[in-house]
């Protein structure tokens, strides 16, 4: 019996039906096997991590401060980190449910702008680029978005809007954003991304295209998912960290989980929890 490998492409096709822009990995979860990757001799290495918290509903000195706690907690028991990525619009909640757009609103800010600035002193004190979600105000237009910033100790600072925007998402009156956003970290690519840019083709195939080495992904996710395989690392066959959020916000319940994936698609690392952290030297073959 012949057994074919199905496209990126071909997926899309099978899975997205009628629907706009959307993977359903259903089938991938179920019928996928751990693969080893062995990258003991990769000719260069990033030292990452995925952290966990659970933000403050309105008060962001005190989630601020608990970004702060982990990134030292991180520093001090992995001196040799260079990224240490948050989930998406930690900052505060992600829905709100009796008021969710005037709350992101209220949310929001300039990047950069208070929050960034604080968060630019902590890369640069810890020595280690920081990676974080957070509800952009833009101040010429008006518009809010569902943002991903990446600041390094330097204080340069590279920010991804959101492009596929999911149900919530638009509840919350977020605009979409409309480039692919990349960036080197001591000469590794890697690409900045959100939570369900994974349920994209075309930004997939931006990922992809682009050859990157690394995806930082931060995201909002109450499920679980699977804990040995995962379809993101399947599809976009790079390593992936990925860092969700913990705690009751509402209607909604977060595990914590977190992940760093091989390009293989195999989880080689994973924690949940509040307040916990994976890491992982990644091993970065030329491609």
């Amino acid at each position: 019996m012949k057994i074919k490998i199905l496209t990126l492409v071909t997926l899309a096709t099978i899975f997205s039906g009628c629907q706009r822009d959307w993977l359903d990995y259903s089938p991938i979860d179920m019928y996928s096997s751990k693969i080893d990757f062995e990258d003991s001799t990769a000719p260069k290495r990033l030292n990452v991590a995925a952290a966990t918290i659970s933000p403050d509903k309105a008060d962001k000195a005190a989630t601020l401060t608990k970004m702060q706690n982990l990134i030292e907690k991180i520093k001090s028991e992995h001196a040799d980190i260079q990224v240490i990525v948050f989930g998406e619009l930690i900052l505060e909640w992600y829905y709100d449910e009796e008021s969710p757009t005037d709350y992101q609103r209220e949310m929001s800010e300039t990047v950069p702008g208070v929050s960034t600035n604080f968060i630019a002193n902590l890369a640069s004190e810890n020595n280690v680029t920081l990676v974080f979600g957070i509800t952009e105000l833009d101040a010429t237009s008006d518009k809010i978005y569902n943002t991903q910033v990446l600041i390094r100790p330097n204080g340069e600072l590279i920010k991804y809007r959101k492009q596929n925007l999911n149900d919530i998402d638009i509840e919350n009156g977020m605009t979409a954003g409309t480039e692919a956003v990349f960036a080197e970290i001591d000469g590794v690519k890697v690409a900045l991304f959100v939570c369900s840019d994974m349920q994209s083709a075309e930004v997939s195939k931006q990922i992809t295209d682009e050859k990157v080495d690394v995806v930082l992904h931060s995201l909002t996710s109450t499920t679980d998912m699977n804990a040995e395989i995962s379809y993101v690392g399947l599809q976009l066959n790079t390593w992936i960290v990925f860092s969700n959020r913990f705690g009751n916000e509402n209607v909604f319940s977060y595990t914590g989980f977190a992940h760093i994936i091989n390009p293989a698609g195999t989880i080689c690392e994973r924690s949940t929890g509040e307040n916990e952290y994976v890491y992982r030297s990644l091993g970065i073959f030329n491609k």
